[in-house]
């Protein structure tokens, strides 16, 4: 029978193994063949007209210029071949400067039988102007056969280098120099020519560039906008000649409003915008005959891509025949599929089985963030890319690579949490006889009232064989420890044995694991089992027999109850700092258990009193000794069990002070655990299984993403004062780089939103309770993370209990760096606006990622207003009935 039974819960895992591979194989086909038909769908034809491939005017800046430097000693060889290369599609080219070189472009020019629009440069240096002016005139003179018209200055007045009037005089300087037959001109927008009609006076004809993506047009309604602003300018000079002195579209860079840079827009345009001129006649240069890289820092990435050809001279579409609009989709449709198959493998391998919805959820997020990270490598792959581009992906990469790991692992605990299909089983059975327990209460400056009401608790505990030790260490005011010994004998006296006894020690070392590890030498040798309590709990009466049936595994050495308080309805301060308690002891401890990887957190624990002593007691070096302990029997190969019921409460801390040293503490001790331990943890070293490291790993990874979080802060403001500085050499980040900060506090954020009504059963109130609670710890929380990681003699911080109120001036002080943090995010969101406006989307993203890093620091600000109002209206009861404290170790 036994072996029959035996076989047939073999064939029942067989079936649930199968199953659980076939749901695995079912979402991994759905994610591979949506990823693949998203980027499928971003490549659809684009219908041009076709042209002959000859235009009749291009501007030109040589080719090959991929640093300012490079054009100010240009080779006449250089625009020898560039000139061989342009007379094939054309038989007229604009220039825009005689400086660097350029002045031979005439006479080169004539060789390949090509007509010169010469440009002279007009810019808000004067004696650099009229150096120009005289070189121009000297060339336009030497060359008067192959140069038809001059343009002084190129949109001088939009940039505002000069005035109307200071334009005008160099306008007529020049027309007075040369000859009739050259036509001279100025070339702004169509805008800027009626703006400011008054320097057309001294003009034959008027250059007007025609830019719709600058305009934030639609490239549907791009070539419909040309044919509107060319006929507004016509009907503001009558009789005047106009010439398109630039039409073009940008084939990489930034979206500005509705107008997307891309190479099949610029395709459609050009190849529209020619058919376009030749049927209405208009005369026009096309901008432009090449790429120019080193317009990156001046006109932001889209400056390099306005050309026909690349930098290097090579065409950049067809001039005939069907566009698609993203003909590289198949391989990025193939990099997805290996990408989302690899990362579900991966992932959705080594999770527990989950129903089938679980395990679409994550092959869900999984396609998500693959796409995200093609998206960012399509966003940021320009043939061009700015220097200051590089420097912020280069700075944003941790926190991209951080924001994947995090939205993975909270991703695997909510579908975990959902939908897990089996729970781990530890046995339990009530032994024959009572296994004796000795109870450590440590104490340090406590309320004497408030351990009194502990330890009569305890002496209500429903089990029969227990001790309790109150270590009382390096309290200096007898008045203080004093009542808790004498309660103790009169507790004693009541029981009629020595069941409580009291130790009061100076100069203990170690801070509370010194204590417990004194109270552990002073351990009844009869016990068996070690219990903490802190000094503020008061314990259920079935605590003990709740505990103790675990045990009855030999592989168990530590059974933890969580957390809870009892005064969480005091005040809306409370009742924040409740819920956001709350959803790791219901959601965070439940799911480690299933993977004996739970957090010893100090109290409502008891751990067999041989693991305790195997592995060392309690460590001295560490602020979270509980934590730590915890840790080394995993590594020590013990097993732990978790009983998600309450049995027991404490108290919450009374002042945003308290909450937020507490949070320090904790963080701090995990840096030191993880400095400590890191061997264990990342390189396999002890008896840590890959599940329980990946737990304590990831436990750890959203305190280290807050940390990462503080110093994207720190960085976006000092990138947001040299954008406003230096707007010429720097720009706004790209927006995918945005993106990754917004994704990881969207993800931390849903994940509370969407785990806490199911199963801390807080409602959506609650969730947003703990959400504004957890946000508002993020800056000490970021704090902490730097540093415990660069120091590690950072003294016991004891979270104060019974506190004082403090009043709303007082808090003020304790949040200080959070409040200036949110004032500079505010007024660099504000600069923005003023000074970039709202047509970059790139701008737009960059706003909104202030915004969100402004969300922690807000966050502080309101639960720093909240604990002050609270404080002023709680009225406390006398100590006697309502002592309140945070314990030592929560």
């Amino acid at each position: 029978m036994k072996k029959r039974g035996d076989m047939l819960r073999r064939l029942r895992d067989l079936r649930r193994d199968h199953g659980g591979r076939l749901r695995i194989a079912f979402a991994l086909v759905m994610v591979v063949g949506a990823s693949v038909l998203f980027w499928a769908s971003r490549d659809y034809t684009v219908v041009a007209p076709d042209w002959d491939g000859q235009v009749r005017g291009i501007a030109y800046t040589p080719s090959h210029l991929f640093s300012e430097d490079a054009q100010k000693n240009i080779a006449p060889e250089q625009i020898d071949r560039d000139m061989n290369q342009l007379s094939q599609i054309t038989g007229r080219v604009r220039t825009y400067t005689v400086a660097g070189g350029m002045d031979k472009l005439p006479e080169i020019a004539r060789r390949y039988g090509m007509t010169v629009s010469l440009g002279i440069w007009i810019g808000p240096d004067l004696v650099k102007n009229d150096k120009e002016i005289q070189d121009g005139i000297r060339v336009a003179l030497a060359n008067r056969r192959v140069i038809d018209r001059v343009i002084v200055g190129n949109e001088a007045i939009m940039r505002g280098d000069v005035s109307a009037a200071q334009l005008n005089g160099y306008i007529q300087q020049v027309r007075d120099a040369l000859p009739q037959r050259i036509k001279i001109s100025t070339a702004e927008p169509w805008s800027t020519w009626l703006l400011n009609p008054e320097i057309g006076q001294n003009v034959d004809v008027l250059f007007v560039h025609l830019l719709p993506y600058w305009e934030n047009a639609d490239i549907r309604y791009s070539l419909k906008s040309t044919v509107n602003w060319y006929d507004d300018v016509a009907r503001a000079f009558p009789g005047k000649p106009i010439v398109v002195g630039e039409a073009g579209w940008p084939s990489e860079g930034r979206t500005r409003g509705r107008a997307d840079a891309s190479m099949a827009n610029e395709a459609y345009f050009v190849r529209g915008f020619v058919q376009l001129a030749m049927d209405k006649g208009w005369d026009y240069y096309l901008l432009e005959a090449y790429d120019q890289p080193w317009k990156n820092s001046g006109e932001g990435a889209v400056g390099a891509y306005w050309g026909l050809f690349d930098a290097t001279g090579h065409p950049k579409f067809a001039f005939n025949g069907r566009l698609r609009s993203f003909p590289e989709w198949r391989g990025y449709a193939l990099l997805a599929a290996i990408l989302s198959l690899s990362l579900g493998l991966l992932i959705l391998g080594r999770m527990p089985r989950l129903r089938q919805r679980g395990y679409m959820a994550m092959g869900g997020l999984i396609a998500l963030v693959s796409t995200g990270l093609l998206g960012l490598i399509d966003a940021t792959a320009l043939e061009y890319i700015d220097p200051t581009d590089i420097v912020a992906m280069i700075a944003m990469s941790p926190l991209v690579i951080l924001a994947c790991a995090i939205i993975f692992t909270e991703g695997i605990e909510m579908a975990a949490s959902l939908w897990r299909v089996e729970r781990r089983v530890v046995t339990a059975a009530i032994a024959m006889k009572s296994p004796r327990v000795s109870i450590h209460v440590p104490t340090y400056n406590e309320p004497p009232q408030m351990v009194i009401e502990t330890l009569n608790a305890l002496a209500r505990l429903d089990y029969d064989s227990y001790e309790v030790i109150l270590l009382d260490n390096n309290t200096a005011d007898p008045e203080v420890w004093r009542p808790v010994e004498a309660h103790c004998r009169v507790l004693n006296a009541q029981g009629g044995s020595e069941q409580f006894r009291f130790f009061h020690f100076d100069g203990v070392k170690g801070f509370k694991a010194g204590a417990l590890n004194r109270a552990l030498a002073l351990t009844d040798p009869a016990a068996s089992h070690v219990g903490v309590i802190d000094s503020d709990y008061q314990v259920e009466p079935l605590w003990l027999r709740r505990a103790m049936p675990y045990f009855a595994s030999p592989s168990i050495a530590l059974v933890q109850g969580p957390q809870d308080y009892r005064d969480h309805r005091d005040n809306p301060f409370k009742a924040m700092a409740y819920e956001e308690y709350r959803g790791f002891f219901h959601i965070g401890m439940v799911e480690r258990n299933e993977h004996n990887a739970i957090i010893q957190h100090g109290t409502m624990t008891v751990v067999t009193k041989p693991a305790l002593e195997e592995v060392g007691g309690w460590a001295e070096w560490c602020i979270t000794e509980d934590t730590e302990l915890g840790l080394r029997l995993f590594e020590a190969g013990f097993e732990a069990a978790y009983i998600p019921q309450t049995m027991g409460a404490g108290l919450e801390p009374d002042t945003l002070e308290a909450f937020m040293s507490q949070r320090y503490r904790w963080v701090y001790g995990a840096m030191q655990m993880l400095k400590r331990h890191a061997g264990s943890i990342f390189l396999g070293r002890s008896a840590l299984n890959w599940e329980q490291r990946y737990q304590f790993l990831s436990g750890w990874l959203p305190w280290i993403s807050d940390g990462l979080g503080m110093v994207v802060t720190l960085t976006a403001l000092v990138w947001t004062c040299l954008m406003w500085a230096l707007p010429t050499y720097i720009d706004v980040p790209m927006p995918a780089l945005s993106a990754a900060a917004m994704a990881l506090f969207a993800t931390k954020c849903l994940k509370t939103l969407l785990l806490y009504p199911p199963k801390v059963r807080s409602g959506f109130k609650g969730a947003m309770m703990a959400s504004v609670a957890g946000l508002s710890l993020t800056h000490t929380v970021g704090k902490a993370m730097w540093t415990g990681l660069f120091t590690s003699g950072k003294p016991f911080l004891r979270t104060p209990k019974c506190a004082d109120p403090a009043l709303f001036s007082q808090v003020l002080r304790v949040v200080w760096q959070e409040t200036t943090l949110l004032v500079l995010l505010i007024a660099a969101m504000i600069s923005m606006a003023f000074d970039r406006g709202f047509e970059d989307p790139a701008v737009s993203m960059w706003m909104v990622m202030l915004g969100v890093q402004s969300l922690p620091y807000a966050a502080t600000f309101f639960t720093a207003t909240v604990s002050a109002l609270s404080n002023q209206k709680h009225v406390r009861a006398p100590a006697a009935a309502t002592a309140q404290a945070l314990p030592t170790e929560a």
